[in-house]
């Protein structure tokens, strides 16, 4: 695939669609006052840090990818929802960093 058909692919498909979903998707699990709510809940239940719960919700999209790529896939959910599902956890991920300034939002570092 060329850079410029991969860069509208991600710009204007995947890009909309995760927003989409990051806007709809987890109302119930977050509430409507912090998105990243239920992490934070989950981390004091578990005695752990948000960052690790995210980890294990994300790797639960990772381990659904690595069945498709095995050929050995059987759920339900479309293997685009769940490849939308990781990218949206890196943008929560990226609201946790931030917001404990373990992120520096400004560079790339």
């Amino acid at each position: 695939m060329k850079s410029e058909d991969l860069f509208i692919l991600i710009e204007k498909e995947i890009l909309p669609q995760c927003f989409d979903i990051m806007k709809t998707k987890g109302q119930s699990y977050s509430g409507k006052e912090d998105k990243l709510g239920n992490f934070k809940r989950l981390s004091v239940l578990t005695n752990s840090s948000p960052e690790k719960v995210l980890f294990i919700y994300l790797m639960k999209h990772i381990d659904a990818i690595s069945s498709f790529i095995r050929e050995e896939y059987t759920d339900s959910e479309a293997i685009k929802g769940r490849i939308m599902d990781v990218i949206n956890y890196m943008f929560l991920l990226s609201g946790l960093l931030a917001e404990e300034g373990k992120l520096d939002v400004k560079s790339n570092k």
